[in-house]
């Protein structure tokens, strides 16, 4: 039985390739659908409103799509949504109605086209994947932030328990993190950092105080030194609900989910 269409068994009309990264698909016999989710998971990224628009490029040509990160760090999108019934930050459930197939973005008949992504983000073929389970992966998330007062590191916690990395009342000036892509804005040098990915390197300046922070794929939210916690962030842009932060204001605790 299909794992993302309420009613229906898979009917694949467009197959994973190298300029292909997901399959498409239908209910049998070239019938409509409900789509649901894959696997219990977070909600990451919601684009709905959108229109038939062929010839539409990168993100624009998903049209209206649903992006889930599941709890063992995979990620699967549903695009050319007609309609979309959950949204952004919205936990759901396996089986959990979450649009409908459509025509919208870069498409050419109603039909779903249906990815997966492994915890880098980069898209793996998801054919295996139309009727079983995402593969295993139990490796904890974890990220730590470095005390700019005490000058060490902080403990590791892990992306979304119910704790934070940092220190009320001593700014952070460094963050490592697992998996996804961050990077963080210099207080002092008043600009963007680089991106890092992986334990590779950290994100930060450990000299330095952050003031903002972006991570790509993921919810996550700051505490301001002397302040409260400022709202949950879930997309990395140049708006100001781009990035969890204020400039000019010191940082000492990160929060990820």
């Amino acid at each position: 039985m299909s794992r993302v269409l309420l009613n229906g068994v898979n009917q694949i009309t467009g197959r994973y390739l190298s300029n292909h990264k997901g399959v498409d698909l239908v209910k049998k016999t070239n019938q409509l659908d409900t789509i649901i989710a894959h696997s219990d998971g977070v909600v990451v990224n919601v684009k709905k409103g959108l229109g038939n628009t062929p010839m539409a490029t990168n993100t624009a040509s998903y049209g209206n799509f649903v992006k889930i990160k599941h709890d063992n760090g995979y990620y699967t999108l549903y695009a050319h949504l007609k309609d979309v019934y959950v949204k952004e930050t919205q936990r759901v459930k396996k089986g959990e109605k979450i649009g409908y197939m459509g025509n919208s973005g870069n498409s050419y008949g109603a039909h779903l086209h249906f990815e997966v992504r492994n915890p880098l983000d980069e898209r793996i073929d998801p054919t295996y994947y139309l009727d079983h389970d995402l593969p295993n992966f139990n490796r904890a998330i974890k990220y730590q932030a470095y005390d700019k007062v005490k000058k060490y590191w902080l403990p590791e916690v892990i992306v979304g328990k119910d704790d934070y990395a940092g220190n009320f009342g001593n700014p952070i000036s460094g963050i490592y993190l697992d998996y996804y892509k961050i990077r963080v804005h210099d207080l002092n040098k008043g600009y963007w950092l680089p991106w890092v990915t992986n334990r590779s390197d950290y994100a930060g300046n450990l000299n330095n105080s952050i003031d903002g922070v972006q991570i790509e794929n993921a919810t996550y939210r700051v505490h301001i030194k002397n302040g409260n916690w400022l709202s949950w962030v879930n997309k990395v842009d140049d708006t100001a609900d781009g990035y969890a932060g204020i400039y000019g204001k010191e940082i000492d605790a990160i929060q990820i989910k």
